[in-house]
């Protein structure tokens, strides 16, 4: 099909015109080291950074899972006692007073260290 076509004289001038001259022969060998050593250094840092993500995807999921865990602690209201009214007070006090032999409860409510020192003032004050 290509012999059927006669070329133009005039035209192919006006190609090579505008063209130039034909590229010279390339050594495609050369170009591709050279290509290679300039790439080298930061497909390097490519693969180095990808690494990196790959471990830190790996986290991922677990600081999603730290993050909705402290997201749930912060919105749950502390749990704490509901405060003692005096009439469970008493009753508490009452129950131990029971329950305990009266030194033990002494020192539990700290009376014991108060009485001590009112005994020993009054020692002191009875032999000035």
């Amino acid at each position: 099909m290509r012999d059927d076509v006669s070329r133009d004289p005039a035209l192919a001038a006006a190609l090579h015109d505008a063209a130039g001259a034909p590229a010279p022969k390339v050594d495609w060998e050369a170009l591709r080291a050279r290509i290679s050593a300039e790439a080298r250094v930061p497909l390097a840092r490519r693969r180095q950074s990808r690494r990196t993500s790959v471990r830190l995807r790996a986290l991922l999921p677990l600081a999603a899972a730290a993050g909705i865990a402290g997201l749930a602690l912060a919105t749950v209201p502390e749990r704490r006692p509901a405060a003692v009214t005096p009439q469970e007070r008493s009753e508490i006090q009452a129950a131990l007073r029971e329950s305990l032999p009266d030194q033990v409860a002494l020192l539990i409510s700290g009376e014991a260290a108060e009485a001590a020192l009112l005994e020993s003032a009054e020692e002191n004050a009875a032999e000035n």
